[in-house]
C-alpha cells in the first residue's frame, strides 16, 4: 500500500494509466486527500483501508475497471463506499449501470473537475463506514447515522434488532475467543440471508459485542428473521462441546454457588417499523426495540417479535401470544428538532449525572504487572444510547460535548481516589474540550490526591487532525504542569508520523484493529514494529489495545510492544478490576 499526504479522507485511486493517474494524483495532493493505491488484490485493499472514496479508471488493469466498481457495489459492506468511474461515454453509462455506480467523469474534461466531483461525493457520503474489527460489517456510529437516514426519508422501514441469549454462560465455559467465533459466524448468517432474500437498499450493521441491526421493508423483516433464526439455530449447536450439545445446555454455578442449567444459546430479533404509526427520531424506534427485547427474554428458544402486528411468533413452539400497539407521534423530526431533542436527552444526563466510569487495566507486558487505568464512560442504561461513540455523538450534536467530557474526568478522578500512588490514570478528552482553556482550567478539580504525575490524557488521531496547531499548545501546556500525553487509536493513517513526533507523546497507543488476530497477520506485526522503532526514537511507550488472546498477547509481546490492555487481561470494571491473566495463562 502506498499512502500520500495525510487527511481525514481517504480516496482510492485505481488509475495505471501514468498520463492520467499523475494530474489526477496532483489535484487530489493539493487538497491534501489522504490518496491510497492498491497493490495486487485490490478487495482486499478496500476492506483494509475502508476508503472515503474510490475513484476507477474503467481502463484499469487491462479494461476491469468497470467490473471491480461493480463488485464492490454488490457487497453488502462496501457499497456504501462512493465511486466515480472515470469513462469515455459515461452518457450511456449511466444507463446501463443500473444506478450501481455514484458519478462519472468524462475523460478529456479538466482534472479540477473531478475534484469537485470527489468533493461533492464526499460530502454526500452520509454513512461513513467504521467497521467492526470483529466481523467487519458497519459499527456503532453507521448503524446510528443508518437509522437517522431512514428516518428522516419518510419511507416504509423496519430495523431488526438482533442479539443473542446465554452468550454469557458460553463465554464463561468455554472463553471469549470461541464466544468471538459465534458472533462472527451470526454476522456471517445475517450477510448471507440479507444476499439471498433482502435488497440492494439493505443495511446492515455491527452496533457492538453480540448486538446487531438489520435496516430492511417492513414485508421483507418477518422472512428475513426466520431465516436467520433458522440457520442460526442449526449452526449454534456445533460450537459446544459434545457433552453439552447431548444435554442441551450447560450447567454450571451462579453468583450463589447453586448448579443452574443454562439452554444452548439463542437469537433474539426485535422488529421495529413505521407502517402504521410514523417513528420520528433514533430514541423512539431504540424504545420500543428495549421493549421487545424485555418480552422476548421469557420465551424459550430463538424468536422474533414484530411490534403493532399484535403477534409474537416462536419458532420452536410456535405460540402466538398478543402484544401492546405502542401509540408514537406522528410527523418527521426537522434538524432543528433533532437538535433539541439531542439537547434535552444530553441535558438530563448532565443535570442527573447519569453516567457510569468503568476502569480497564493496563499491563507492563515484560512484567505482566498493572501499570494504570483507562477511565472509560458509558451512560446508566442498557441501550444503544449508553455506548460511548453514541453518547459522545449526541453530545457533540448538542452542542454539550465540552460539559460532557468534563463531568466524564469529574467521574472518573472522584471514583479512582484509591488509584495507588504508583499507577496512571488514562482519561480520554474530545478536541473541543482539549482547546477550551475555559473548560481546562478546572478540569481536574476532582483530582483530589491524584496528582497530575498520574494523569494521563489520552486524544486520537481525528482529534489532531481537526485542530492541529490547538492540540500541540494545549498538550504542551498539560506536559508543563506534570500530566503524560497518549495519542489513541494510532494506525489509522489520520495523521503523519511527523506530526505525532512533533507533539512528543509518552505513549502511542495502536488502534484495536491493528491488534485483532495479530498472531496470523504478518503485515500488521511488520507494521507494529516499524512503529516501535518510530515510538522509540521519540521516547514513547508503546500500548497495544483491544488483546484478547493469548496469541495476541504473545504476539505483541514478541514484537515489543510495551503495554497492553484487553478483554485477555480483564474486562472494565469498579475501581479497580482484577488481572485475570496478568501470568499469560
Amino acid at each position: 500500500m502506498t499512502t500520500a499526504r495525510k487527511n481525514s479522507s481517504k480516496v482510492l485511486l485505481l488509475v495505471d494509466d501514468a498520463r492520467l493517474y499523475a494530474p489526477i494524483y496532483a489535484e487530489l495532493g493539493k487538497r491534501h486527500y489522504n490518496v491510497l493505491v492498491a497493490e495486487d488484490d485490490v478487495m482486499r485493499t478496500v476492506f483494509d483501508e475502508v476508503p472515503h472514496l474510490i475513484i476507477i479508471d474503467e481502463d484499469y488493469r487491462n479494461g476491469q475497471g468497470r467490473k471491480i466498481a461493480h463488485e464492490i457495489k454488490r457487497d453488502i459492506v462496501l457499497k456504501y463506499i462512493p465511486i466515480i468511474l472515470i469513462a469515455s461515454h459515461p452518457e450511456r453509462d449511466k444507463l446501463s449501470d443500473s444506478s450501481e455506480i455514484d458519478a462519472y467523469f468524462k475523460k478529456g474534461q479538466a482534472i479540477q473537475k473531478l475534484v469537485v466531483c470527489a468533493k461533492e461525493a464526499l460530502a454526500e457520503n452520509y454513512n461513513e463506514l467504521d467497521l467492526n474489527p470483529l466481523t467487519h460489517l458497519p459499527g456503532n456510529r453507521s448503524c446510528v447515522l443508518r437509522i437517522e437516514r431512514v428516518i428522516l426519508s419518510k419511507k416504509l422501514f423496519a430495523v431488526c434488532y438482533i442479539d443473542l441469549s446465554n452468550l454469557s454462560a458460553f463465554n464463561a465455559t468455554y472463553g471469549d475467543a470461541r464466544g468471538d467465533q459465534v458472533i462472527i459466524r451470526l454476522g456471517e448468517i445475517l450477510q448471507e440471508s440479507v444476499k439471498r432474500m433482502g435488497t440492494r437498499d439493505d443495511f446492515l450493521g455491527h452496533v457492538g459485542g453480540d448486538d446487531f441491526i438489520l435496516v430492511t421493508h417492513p414485508d421483507l423483516a418477518e422472512s428475513l428473521s426466520e431465516e436467520i433464526i433458522r440457520h442460526f439455530d442449526e449452526a449454534v449447536p456445533n460450537f459446544y462441546d459434545a457433552h453439552d450439545r447431548k444435554n442441551g445446555y450447560i450447567l454450571m454455578k451462579n453468583v450463589k454457588g447453586e448448579l443452574v442449567q443454562c439452554p444452548i444459546m439463542s437469537v433474539s430479533i426485535a422488529i421495529v417499523h413505521n407502517y402504521f404509526v410514523a417513528l420520528t427520531e433514533v430514541s423512539e424506534v431504540s424504545q420500543v426495540a428495549r421493549e421487545l427485547k424485555n418480552y422476548m427474554k421469557q420465551l424459550p428458544g430463538s424468536c422474533f417479535m414484530k411490534d403493532r402486528r399484535h403477534v409474537i411468533r416462536n419458532t420452536k413452539e410456535n405460540t402466538v401470544l398478543p402484544t401492546e400497539n405502542n401509540q408514537k407521534k406522528t410527523g418527521a423530526a426537522s434538524s432543528a428538532d433533532k437538535e433539541e431533542k439531542f439537547e434535552k436527552f444530553i441535558g438530563e444526563i448532565l443535570k442527573n449525572k447519569r453516567i457510569r466510569t468503568r476502569y480497564q487495566p493496563i499491563i507492563d507486558l515484560k512484567t505482566k504487572r498493572v501499570t494504570g487505568y483507562e477511565a472509560l464512560t458509558s451512560g446508566t442504561t442498557n441501550d444503544t444510547f449508553s455506548e460511548p461513540v453514541t453518547l459522545f455523538t449526541m453530545g457533540r450534536e448538542s452542542g454539550k460535548i465540552r460539559e460532557l467530557d468534563q463531568l466524564c474526568v469529574e467521574f472518573a478522578l472522584k471514583n479512582g481516589q484509591a488509584l495507588p500512588s504508583d499507577k496512571k490514570l488514562f482519561l480520554n478528552l474530545n478536541h473541543e474540550t482539549l482547546i477550551d482553556p475555559k473548560f481546562m482550567r478546572n478540569l481536574f478539580s476532582a483530582k483530589g490526591s491524584i496528582g497530575f504525575k498520574n494523569i494521563v490524557i489520552e486524544v486520537t488521531e481525528q482529534s489532531i487532525l481537526r485542530s492541529f496547531e490547538k492540540i500541540r499548545d494545549a498538550l504542551y501546556e498539560l506536559k508543563s504542569q506534570g500530566v503524560s500525553v497518549a495519542i489513541d487509536d494510532v494506525g489509522g493513517g489520520a495523521v503523519s508520523l511527523r506530526d505525532v513526533a512533533v507533539l512528543k507523546p509518552d505513549y502511542i497507543k495502536f488502534d484495536r484493529s491493528l491488534i485483532r488476530q495479530i498472531d496470523t497477520n504478518i503485515t500488521k506485526q511488520q507494521i507494529v514494529l516499524s512503529m516501535i522503532l518510530f515510538a522509540n526514537g521519540i521516547k514513547a511507550q508503546t500500548t497495544a489495545e483491544g488483546i484478547e488472546t493469548k496469541e495476541e498477547y504473545e504476539t505483541v509481546l514478541m514484537c515489543g510492544v510495551d503495554l497492553g490492555q484487553g478483554y485477555y487481561f480483564a474486562r472494565p470494571g469498579p475501581p479497580f478490576p482484577e488481572v485475570l491473566s496478568a501470568n499469560g495463562d
